[in-house]
């Protein structure tokens, strides 16, 4: 795989300008971006965000446009952004119920809405998760709006050295 495939067309639009200008490279679906972590042998990096999430432009033109930072970025995990509010329809058989959100979801950004509270307990963005192959987390908290560079790196880096703990 080189690239995205999967929401690429509807959801290529939204991705950020800094993906963009530097060339790296985000996935839209969970499932996709998964497959490639474990073929690259790289960390997971789940970003929720939203097309209308003020504070995740603020995270990706402060923190991720830092060279520093989009180096890692690049060379070291397999991003996802996960957009939790996007209309668009998953199939009929995905649907379900989630007494986390209290509705019946039926659209991907209620897939992933669901996804970020059932199974990191938190609903704002942006708010990263970072996970090794096993769908496990490499740190034991998300990282939440903090538009330090520093800390953000320092992060990245005990993120990095956990995979490599368990990659052995």
């Amino acid at each position: 795989m080189d690239g995205p495939v999967k929401y690429v067309k509807e959801l290529g639009p939204y991705e950020p300008e800094v993906v963009r200008k530097y060339g790296m490279v985000a996935y839209f679906d969970y499932d996709e971006a998964l497959t490639v972590a474990k073929k690259e042998k790289k960390p997971l990096m789940l970003d929720f965000t939203g097309i209308n999430c003020i504070n995740c432009r603020k995270m990706e033109a402060k923190v991720w446009s830092h060279p520093e930072v989009m180096k890692k970025l690049k060379e070291n995990f397999v991003v996802v952004s996960l957009y939790t509010d996007v209309r668009i329809p998953i199939p009929e058989n995905e649907e379900f119920d989630s007494k986390e959100l209290g509705e019946h979801v039926n659209t991907l950004g209620e897939k992933y809405m669901h996804l970020q509270a059932s199974k990191y307990g938190a609903v704002s963005q942006p708010f990263y998760i970072f996970l090794d192959e096993n769908e496990e987390k490499l740190a034991p908290d998300g990282y939440a709006y903090n538009p330090d560079v520093q800390a953000f790196i320092k992060h990245l880096d005990s993120v990095v050295e956990e995979y490599k703990k368990r990659d052995k």
